[in-house]
């Protein structure tokens, strides 16, 4: 087992818990960056402590069901480890079915480098999507510990619009750019109520266009941009930033939320292993996990601005391997030098990545 001291210290300068409660956390984001499974039976068997699994297990289980985690403690956290400021904030839900159980995960992210960081979330109880004062209110989260004036933009696809989620950003003076649905009620030059999609017969592949109108949509005055996917279907973008010349641009940043949660699933720790449905226990879950995947990609950030790779490009344009993806492995295999060489040099530089000023990794 790995001396914890410097990794139980960073945790309970920001986190307030008891230190049983502070070293059960740590354990478990070791075990589940090296199980790569949010399954508490398989991280329970990669946890580095003396023991039997069915102990580790049943420890796990009393972790998820009686912590308790300050969530605004959390973000504070992760926003100070990468050193934001100003930002610009993508929201998106993921959701998965366990049973007869509905888990419904409605995420806030801050757009960094490729992939979002993950801050705030809600557990929804219900199948679909969210409501305008579920939106404002996981916002108002953000407002609250950061304030307004550190928005810089909010992304997001075509599920989250409605007269009264734009007009409540409008109001609150919080800029948008956001996919909106191709049959958006609009009035064309002629003053006729027509789908917004008739504005856009005539853009061809590879163009981005401005509308040269103020629009509204929704009830909200906008700018509109639109452009063809791979597919030639059209992607329309509204901002409530009127002298915006190019929101598509920076809507296409709103990818990284998507990204995030290929990391946290299928490419990272299998969230949807998991068999918690309380909605409680999966949000904490949710919370080892931000913790997991923001100490690999900061390990990978890093690494990458040392020596620096040539990523292989998809058809897409972006790279084959992310940078989660380099911090993933690296954080592994380091683990695997302190567990199996006791190697307390190499944990203290791989606890340093939990700060804001790592050293440099000696492996790798």
């Amino acid at each position: 087992m790995p001396n914890l001291n410097r990794l139980n210290e960073i945790l309970t300068q920001n986190l307030t818990m008891n230190k049983a409660r502070i070293t059960c956390l740590s354990l478990m984001i070791i075990a589940l960056i090296t199980a790569q499974s949010s399954n508490l039976k398989k991280i329970a068997r990669h946890l580095p402590s003396r023991g039997k699994t069915d102990s580790h297990y049943r420890r796990l289980q009393r972790f998820i069901a009686s912590a308790v985690i300050d969530y605004d403690q959390l973000a504070i956290l992760l926003y100070r480890l990468f050193g934001l400021s100003k930002v610009t904030l993508t929201i998106d839900r993921t959701n998965w079915k366990w049973g007869k159980s509905n888990i419904n995960i409605f995420m806030l992210g801050v757009v960094y480098k490729g992939i979002a960081i993950p801050l705030y979330w809600d557990m929804l109880d219900k199948r679909g999507n969210t409501n305008h004062l579920e939106r404002a209110e996981l916002i108002e989260r953000f407002i609250k510990q950061f304030g307004k004036h550190n928005i810089d933009m909010i992304l997001a696809d075509r599920e989250f619009v409605g007269e009264r989620w734009f007009n409540w950003l409008t109001e609150h003076h919080i800029p948008f750019a956001i996919r909106i649905k191709k049959n958006s009620k609009v009035v064309n030059h002629h003053g006729k109520l027509v789908q917004i999609k008739e504005l856009f017969r005539h853009v061809t592949a590879f163009e981005t266009y401005r509308h040269g109108r103020i629009l509204v949509v929704d009830g909200c005055a906008v700018r509109v941009f639109a452009k063809r996917d791979k597919d030639h279907g059209l992607v329309i973008v509204a901002t409530n930033q009127l002298q915006t010349l190019d929101a598509m641009t920076i809507y296409a940043k709103r990818w990284e939320v998507e990204n995030l949660f290929a990391c946290l699933k299928g490419r990272g720790f299998n969230l949807e292993d998991t068999h918690l449905t309380k909605m409680d226990r999966v949000s904490k879950l949710v919370a080892v996990n931000a913790l997991a995947f923001c100490w690999a990609y900061h390990v990978g950030i890093y690494h990458d601005k040392d020596k620096p790779l040539k990523r292989k490009l998809k058809s897409n344009g972006r790279p084959q391997a992310s940078l989660f993806a380099l911090g993933l492995d690296l954080l592994i295999e380091g683990l695997r030098l302190v567990l199996l060489n006791n190697d307390k040099a190499v944990f203290r530089q791989l606890v340093s990545f939990l700060t804001p000023k790592p050293v440099k990794i000696g492996w790798g």
